[in-house]
């Protein structure tokens, strides 16, 4: 079985997103050990379960299957997503909006740029 972060927490927040799903924030009570936060970090992008209850969970009430991954998200939010990965990989100031834009859209352009170019290569077949 993965490994299993179960800390005393308050939901903060849920809020409703453009696509229909929900982000949710959660506090925790108490703090946190190093080793407790990295199993948290561990799963950061992660795609997973999430179990919310009052009381401690049994292990019998923890699901065994194994959560379907990118069905939430369109195939354009996960290319953004990649986007936003390799910008953060260049070393770029992910708080600037403006250079991200530009990033953005300068890859898309290669993107449809490499597109263009197939399709005119099976043109002159």
């Amino acid at each position: 079985m993965d490994r299993i972060i179960q800390v005393a927490a308050v939901l903060d927040s849920a809020q409703r997103k453009k696509d229909g799903s929900i982000s949710l924030r959660f506090v925790t009570n108490l703090e946190l050990s190093t080793e407790e936060f990295m199993v948290i970090d561990s799963y950061r992008q992660a795609n997973g379960w999430l179990l919310f209850k009052e009381n401690q969970f049994k292990e019998e009430e923890i699901p065994q299957e194994d959560v379907e991954t990118d069905i939430e998200q369109s195939q354009s939010v996960q290319i953004r997503n990649a986007i936003w990965v390799l910008y953060k990989a260049n070393g770029f100031d992910t708080a600037n909006k403006q250079e991200w834009n530009t990033f953005y859209r300068r890859t898309m352009q290669v993107f449809k740029s490499r597109i263009l170019e197939q399709v005119h290569n099976l043109e002159e077949k």
